[in-house]
């Protein structure tokens, strides 16, 4: 039987995501997921593909406060509840071609992130969080024509990974004498263990949905998820001792149709679960543990 192995929430683009024993599905993503992201003076979203040292910064969250925290550095503590200052500190930024409605979190925050990992470009850096009243929405390309949202996410509000492609990855790079990887290079939010059945490898790209726990949850399975440099970051350290996989390894893999390195399934919440989210007033809530079915 497969099972839910881990939930992770990555509340600020490219941070250090947190690993929870359950959590809330939202149409956005896990509750708090990428709702914070770090951009420059422009705009300008920034992320482990310019600054490897983004995996050296841990993040907490407690009932009132994002906690961002650094080795060599004073923790920096961000209310959960924008206060007045930071609800007139409207800005612009983007994700990709996406231009997002945000709210800057003030120059305490921008010190603190400039100071811990330099500037951009030639700019300070600055924190924002998603504004209360934007939505940004998702592609429906791949969605089967549903409307769906999304923070400060690539694309898609939820990743979903499995161990046994995992296993069958790490066998190819063993096999050319590379060091086999742990999944948070992969920054998944739910990871699914089924590595008992080896034949189950990649099969979140042969389904179409994915059913979670007693209460039947259904997460839309949407494309592949292709993956860039990060996933050769060492996700405590910043660094990269091999800076060429495993995606050299994923471009000779042929476990999707299109040409490109993949690894991990992006998705949505369904229409069913958004139902009972929204119709229903219902908390959507899964735990690791959860016995989980690709459909």
């Amino acid at each position: 039987m497969a099972i839910i192995s881990e939930l992770v929430v990555y509340p600020v683009k490219s941070l250090q995501g947190i690993s929870v024993s359950s959590a809330e599905l939202t149409e956005q993503g896990l509750k708090w997921d990428r709702f914070w992201m770090i951009v420059n003076q422009d705009g300008q979203f920034a992320s482990q593909r310019h600054f490897s040292q983004m995996a050296t910064v841990a993040t907490e969250l407690t009932d009132s406060h994002l906690i961002l925290s650094h080795a060599e550095h004073q923790d920096l503590l961000i209310p959960l509840q924008s206060n007045d200052e930071v609800k007139r500190n409207r800005c612009v930024v983007k994700v990709w071609s996406s231009e997002c409605e945000a709210l800057n979190e003030g120059q305490l925050a921008s010190d603190w992130l400039t100071n811990v990992l330099g500037q951009w470009r030639g700019q300070n850096l600055s924190l924002v969080r998603m504004a209360h009243d934007f939505q940004r929405a998702v592609s429906n390309k791949h969605t089967q024509g549903t409307e769906n949202t999304t923070y400060f996410s690539d694309g898609y509000p939820y990743l979903v990974t499995t161990t046994a492609s995992l296993e069958v990855l790490n066998q190819k790079l063993e096999q050319q004498s590379e060091n086999a990887i742990p999944m948070d290079r992969f920054r998944a939010n739910i990871v699914v263990d089924n590595k008992e059945d080896i034949a189950n490898a990649f099969i979140e790209n042969r389904s179409d949905f994915l059913e979670i726990g007693p209460n039947e949850y259904l997460l839309e399975l949407c494309k592949p998820c292709e993956r860039c440099k990060v996933p050769s970051i060492d996700q405590k350290s910043g660094f990269s001792e091999s800076p060429q996989q495993p995606l050299k390894t994923l471009f000779a893999m042929d476990h999707v149709q299109q040409k490109g390195a993949y690894f991990g399934h992006n998705a949505v919440l369904s229409e069913s679960a958004k139902v009972k989210a929204n119709t229903e007033q219902k908390t959507l809530l899964v735990s690791v543990g959860d016995s989980v079915e690709f459909v």
